[in-house]
């Protein structure tokens, strides 16, 4: 059956805010202003149509989306009122699976996307200079998987995939472009996993092994791509084994282990793209590491009340790890020599009362290192990674019945605290920690409309204080911003509307 879900949003994103001037460290040029060329227009279509027949499942699912957004710049300086950006995305996944004998199935997994971002400031006002570059990218990908019982308590999937990847990029702007280039890369993949239930199905132990192929020609012709172009022909190998486990200790409550290797590509976005605030590194090389991860899982239902809870550490050491970092006035990802990731993440959702009261919570503790050769950057904590992350999210409400409808009026309160990060490696351009509050409203109509208002930022913060890394420099007032250094809303009103058209089963 077809799942239609059309959004439409926009925003004017004109708040006042705190302009650091031309010099971060003097504040005769700091000034309160209202963000320019900050809005947005964006359309957002999705269907999805499923079915059966006798051993055969199948399904469709279609993404169509539309934006259009200026590019407003930094907190310093002078705001850009010509750059923007336009993104046009056409996203296909189709899948169907034949049952066969037991619980043995095959399945085909294929999709189709097509992608069209152009850039544009034709006044130099973000970038280094005028910039007017499209980018086409078209993604094929295909995948068979057979899944086949063993034994008692054991299953094996195999899969294959493969995914051609296209882009070019075209650039307008300069007196004689030399942007104008091809780019193609493809990527095979083999797995195999195995499913070992035991112990009653108190213990499931899943080893995980695939290797991957990836051939990118990325080189092109002298007279071809950016001035800069780093951009090569290679053949990555990636042999990614792992082993996951989970033990079922008392009813409803499970540990969980896994490592292993892992192996990742830069994406097409990381590689070529050019958002503004963010540009492309045509010489990435695939990120690969070893990681652990162990944790808890409690899932408690309880009549009425219902408790969901997981906590879990984790490490991973990393080789040409791939990072975001402020390279002049916009970001740029890098791969860095070697990096170590280490933290702990946990989560909470409770439901009291069938869900009159309810409580969730995400926490996120990070302990990122550099471990490069570069002195400069070496102990260091990685840009754009908070040491702390923080939202929790709290609600009250009731379902009524109205002339037999049923309605469910909600008060919602939130918070979101982000610790302090930076913009560069060496830990010098600070982004200070904020914390932030909301509360809303909610009214939820035959669980099928769903209206929402909620007030952000509730207590109107818009600047906070950073410290110069010079001994003796006095504090200086700055904007709250996000880890792009892009400042946020003070308070401000957000109201939507959802409709669905498939209704849920009420837990």
């Amino acid at each position: 059956m077809p799942r239609p879900a059309p959004r439409l949003r926009r925003g004017p994103g004109d708040f006042p805010f705190h302009n650091l001037g031309e010099t971060l460290q003097d504040t005769r040029d700091d000034r309160t202003e209202r963000r320019q060329n900050n809005g947005y227009d964006r359309v957002l279509g999705q269907i999805a149509v499923h079915g059966r027949a006798p051993g055969w499942r199948w399904s469709v699912q279609e993404l169509l989306l539309y934006k259009r957004q200026g590019v407003p710049g930094l907190a310093t300086g002078l705001q850009a009122r010509a750059t923007a950006l336009e993104t046009l995305l056409a996203r296909t996944v189709g899948r169907v699976r034949r049952d066969l004998a037991g619980a043995n199935h095959v399945e085909l997994v294929a999709g189709f996307a097509a992608e069209r971002v152009r850039y544009r400031d034709p006044l130099g006002e973000v970038g280094l200079g005028v910039d007017d570059q499209t980018t086409r990218n078209l993604d094929l990908y295909l995948s068979p998987r057979v899944h086949v019982g063993l034994w008692r308590g054991a299953a094996l999937t195999a899969m294959a995939d493969a995914r051609q990847e296209w882009t070019r990029v075209e650039q307008r702007a300069w007196p004689d472009p030399k942007g104008d280039a091809s780019r193609r890369r493809l990527g095979l993949g083999l797995g195999l996993q195995l499913d070992q239930r035991l112990l009653g199905d108190r213990l499931h132990i899943q080893p995980i092994v695939r290797l991957d192929v990836v051939t990118s020609r990325f080189a092109v012709a002298a007279d071809a791509g950016e001035n800069d172009d780093q951009g090569g022909d290679h053949l990555d190998l990636g042999l990614s084994p792992r082993l996951g486990a989970r033990l079922t200790v008392l009813p409803g409550v499970s540990l969980r282990l896994g490592g292993g290797r892992y192996f990742r590509p830069p994406t097409l976005a990381e590689l070529f793209g050019d958002r503004g605030y963010m540009v492309g590194n045509e010489g990435l090389r695939p990120e690969r590491g070893t990681n652990l991860d162990g944790g808890v899982v409690v899932d408690l239902p309880r009549g009425r009340t219902t408790l969901h809870a997981h906590a879990a550490g984790f490490v991973a050491w990393s080789d040409r790890l791939i990072q975001l970092q402020q390279s002049g006035p916009r970001l740029r990802p890098v791969n860095l020599d070697a990096a170590r990731v280490a933290g702990l993440e946990t989560g909470l959702q409770l439901r009291l009362l069938a869900g009159d009261v309810a409580l969730s919570a995400n926490y996120t503790l990070l302990a990122p290192v550099n471990l490069g050769a570069d002195p400069t950057q070496r102990g260091r904590p990685l840009p754009g990674r908070p040491r702390h992350e923080l939202f929790a999210q709290g609600s009250l409400g009731h379902v009524f019945q109205a002339r037999r409808t049923e309605l469910e009026p909600r008060v919602v309160y939130t918070v979101e605290h982000a610790a302090r990060t930076f913009l560069d490696s060496s830990g010098r351009y600070e982004v200070p920690s904020r914390t932030l509050h909301g509360v809303g409203l909610e009214l939820h109509i035959a669980r099928r409309v769903h209206l929402a208002a909620e007030l952000r930022n509730l207590f109107n913060l818009r600047t906070t204080t950073w410290s110069p890394p010079i001994a003796g420099a006095p504090q200086i007032r700055v904007p709250v911003s996000d880890f792009f250094f892009y400042p946020l809303p003070g308070i401000s009103l957000w109201t939507s509307l959802r409709v669905d058209l498939d209704v849920p089963t009420r837990a």
